[in-house]
């Protein structure tokens, strides 16, 4: 239950006061969105320092430079990169925003619309009945909105993830010869010692003589003043001679790749680099905030909910893989920029470097590019991202072989079968469902207690019972249960984000729909030995209705964009030519068991043996009951063993799968998606 308790109001309320805050009460301001709101800012710095400066590039007629207008300090309409000739970059204009005319811009709206200010730490953010509660180290307040601009929360890295930092340390000085700054513009300037990391000399120079000489850092630890002062005092020497420092300028920003921590209470919207604003590979902002402040307010305008800032795909492939590089090859960068600066336009570099180029325009930049260290960065990067779907993929092709032996030579097809799942049933099948009682309990070397013996039994052979007597309920009860856990363990392994039990039912239905009615006449044959009734429809109408239900999955998991699950309902169409058996035995030990085991085993923190071990016992007295239940359907001295078998087979991992479902479903949610996510790496 949400607390009711009530703090004072604000109509909208600011956690932090930076340059997105700044922009986005700029924005509200041009759309009348201040007049008679109570707005409170909180954030725990005075901001009356000029802490950093905002550089961006944009044509003079684009929105950001006509808004911006009036805090934008210098302006540069050439540039150079590593030291070369000035270079038109028109019709585009280099800018540059000093911070503190940012916090003046901010002071002046608080003053216009008498906005509260409070100077202090925000501890957390929490959900009420009456909106959101803002706790911090002087009190609490209470607002329907919440914008949130405090420093990124990072998850935990995968293997292709990398989380570096762009430090930089720059003097601004005054040289003695005022001729020495028309030639100093540089972007980035690599003719320094780069010390086992990629670093670069970073030159603006500026109308009233001074120049800003900043020597930038990409690498994992920060740059410390006692290793840049040297780098930069040779520097400033050697290019502009005698000079007074006037400022010294640091600061850090986050080189990342990591998806960021996401609060999705109702009215809490994250901006600036908490709504991924940085883009990875160059550490520029600005304009990412500048255009989200304009989303936002226009959106609040018209009373629609906003929409996360996220760069195109590509772009963020094209960051990771460089990041990566940059990680693990520190050496390689200086060769990939001066690449890209030498054998590009520069205005087309900038394009690039905004997500403004086509993808044949991307191409032409890459393929100028150093290819060996991208190719490894690729492999690493494709090796994590797609090890998940090595499993999937050798089904598929395990699956075409199967079908290739059943039509080429179908006398060895029954002996191989029989023997490839009896094999798969025995080390994985019923192994995977043999350690419920390590799934839900907090210590797993726990003793077993018999009442969970019993209670576990109990369970398995009231189903048997209903199977016996009720076999038309007991069919409904096991095809309801098997579609809810079949797409629940399937949701869970292809990272469904949103927890819908709509997904799970609806992915259960379609594969069962597809396997049962894919083999019509074999699953008619076995609901009639199990004296269950059969499926009323021709053979002809219920391959349609399978085609149907095949293209139905194939659309889904392409809308989705999850491959894993293309191959899946890919497979299960190929089975439709394979006997029942196989098809079931295929997705029951190739997919949903080898999913299930994984998942137990990183759930419990063992391996394979380990697992293997402690599920053993379970495993055999399984095989004991199998072999019971032939004996007393008489499967031995039936005529038609085979069908006998199948039924047997069918009722007996029902019985044993009832238990296990609700053992994995308390799983399932004791551990949470965040596990499956993890489990990734």
């Amino acid at each position: 239950m949400l607390e009711s308790t009530t703090y004072p109001k604000f109509d909208y309320l600011f956690a932090g006061a930076g340059a997105s805050a700044t922009l986005l009460l700029m924005s509200m301001e041009r759309r009348g969105l201040l007049k008679n709101k109570k707005i409170l800012v909180i954030d725990p710095d005075s901001k009356i320092h000029n802490d950093k400066t905002y550089c961006f590039w944009a044509k003079p007629t684009d929105e950001i430079s006509i808004n911006c207008k009036h805090l934008i300090s210098q302006k540069w309409e050439e540039m150079c990169v590593n030291g070369r000739a000035l270079e038109p970059i028109k019709p585009l204009e280099y800018m540059q925003i000093a911070s503190i005319d940012v916090y003046h811009e901010m002071r002046r709206i608080l003053e216009n619309y008498h906005i509260q200010r409070i100077q202090t730490n925000v501890v957390s953010i929490e959900a009420i009945n009456e909106g959101l509660k803002v706790i911090t180290e002087e009190g609490v307040w209470q607002s329907a909105q919440v914008f949130d601009s405090r420093p990124p929360t990072y998850l935990t890295a995968k293997k292709n993830e990398v989380h570096l930092k762009q430090s930089f340390i720059g003097f601004v000085v005054q040289p003695e010869n005022k001729e020495e700054t028309k030639q100093a513009i540089d972007l980035m300037d690599f003719r320094i010692e780069q010390q086992g990391y990629t670093q670069f000399i970073y030159v603006l120079p500026y109308d009233s003589g001074k120049i800003l000489v900043e020597l930038t850092r990409f690498g994992k630890e920060i740059l410390d003043p006692i290793s840049a002062e040297p780098i930069l005092n040779e520097y400033i020497t050697k290019r502009f001679g005698t000079c007074t420092v006037s400022h010294i300028e640091t600061g850090c920003i986050p080189m990342s790749t990591l998806r960021i921590s996401e609060n999705t209470l109702p009215g809490l919207i994250a901006i600036g680099g908490r709504n991924g604003a940085i883009k990875p590979s160059t550490g520029y902002a600005f304009k990412n905030m500048f255009k989200h402040a304009e989303k936002l307010a226009e959106g609040m305008q018209m009373a629609i909910s906003p929409i996360k800032q996220e760069s195109p795909k590509r772009f963020r492939f094209y960051d990771r893989l460089l990041l990566l590089i940059l990680n693990n090859h520190p050496e390689a960068g200086s060769g990939i920029f001066k690449a890209l600066f030498d054998k590009n336009k520069l205005i087309n570099v900038l394009q690039f470097l905004d997500e403004k180029t086509s993808l044949s325009q991307d191409i032409r930049i890459l393929i100028s590019l150093p290819i060996k260290p991208f190719l490894i960065a690729w492999h690493l990067d494709a090796k994590v991202r797609f090890q998940y779907l090595a499993a999937p993929i050798f089904l598929f092709l395990f699956t075409l072989v199967l079908w290739a032996i059943h039509i080429i030579t179908p006398s060895i097809f029954e002996p191989i079968q029989i023997g490839i799942f009896t094999t798969g049933l025995f080390f994985l099948g019923i192994p995977h469902g043999a350690v419920d009682h390590l799934l839900v309990k907090e210590k797993q070397k726990q003793n077993i207690r018999l009442t969970f013996v019993i209670s576990y039994l109990s369970k398995a052979f009231a189903l048997l019972l209903l199977w016996l007597f009720v076999p038309n309920l007991a069919l409904l009860f096991f095809l309801l249960y098997s579609a809810w856990h079949f797409g629940e363990a399937d949701m869970h392994e292809w990272q469904f984000k949103k927890k819908r039990s709509l997904n799970n039912w609806v992915w259960g239905i379609l594969l069962l729909g597809i396997l049962l009615l894919g083999h019509l006449p074999e699953t008619n044959q076995i609901l009639g030995n199990m004296k269950a009734n059969t499926i009323p429809l021709t053979n002809k109408i219920s391959m349609a209705i399978t085609m149907v239900l095949g293209i139905i999955s194939i659309l889904w998991a392409y809308w989705e964009r999850r491959l894993a699950m293309f191959i899946s309902a890919t497979i299960l169409l190929v089975c439709v030519q394979l006997p029942l058996i196989t098809s079931f035995g295929i997705y029951f030990i190739g997919q949903h068991s080898l999913n299930g085991w994984t998942h137990i085993k990183k759930g419990l923190h063992l391996n394979n043996k380990q697992v293997f071990v402690k599920a053993l016992p379970f495993n055999l007295a399984a095989f004991i009951l199998f072999g019971v239940l032939l004996y007393y359907f008489n499967s031995f001295t039936s005529k038609s063993t085979l069908d006998e078998w199948m039924k047997t087979f069918f009722i007996f991992i029902s019985c044993i799968s009832f238990p296990h479902i609700i053992a994995m479903n308390k799983f399932y949610q004791l551990i949470g998606n965040q596990f499956f996510y993890d489990s990734k790496k």
